[in-house]
């Protein structure tokens, strides 16, 4: 079990609505579950911001760093930024 994708929801009160709650997220679980899967085999983060909404994040864009001579814009003054040859990204 991944601890990071957890989170903590106060039940609703109304018999009514925790049923279409509980129904919407069996429903939620059904329709991603497959590239939930997908994307966690390949190492992926996985976020869960609202119901039938996903965010799929590769962390190897955490090792990427912005270019010091043009501030990741890829180009100066001069035109294409030499330093990055305008990717915008500093070179290992």
């Amino acid at each position: 079990m991944e601890f990071t994708n957890l989170t903590v929801k106060a039940a609703p009160r109304s018999p009514v609505r925790r049923l279409m709650v509980t129904l919407l997220d069996i429903l939620d679980d059904w329709a991603f579950a497959k590239l939930d899967a997908q994307a966690r085999v390949q190492g992926w983060q996985v976020r869960r911001p609202a119901p039938l909404i996903r965010v799929y994040r590769n962390p190897r864009f955490d090792t990427l760093s912005a270019c010091g001579v043009c501030a990741g814009e890829g180009v100066t003054s001069r035109g294409p930024c030499l330093s990055c040859l305008g990717s915008g990204r500093a070179r290992p």
